[in-house]
């Protein structure tokens, strides 16, 4: 059997990237984050007051949802 490197080369990385993917992928949907409200108007708010809003954040998949960092914009 005779193998060229371009054909080598093709398999080997095809390979490489299959078995690189996490499992995970191919058993399920993975953590689906959902936000049914993801923006809130305060409205006005005097300078110095403290003003608060929780968001709720719900996980629709079907493995953890791991929640790394929080930025407000």
């Amino acid at each position: 059997m005779r193998f060229t490197l371009p054909r080598t080369l093709l398999f080997v990385t095809l390979l490489s990237i299959s078995l690189a993917c996490p499992f995970s992928v191919f058993a399920g949907n993975g953590p689906q984050a959902v936000l049914p409200q993801s923006e809130y108007d305060f409205g006005t708010a005097l300078e110095g007051n403290t003003v608060v809003h929780d968001f709720v954040i719900q996980n629709k998949g079907d493995e953890p949802l791991i929640i790394h960092r929080v930025r407000t914009g």
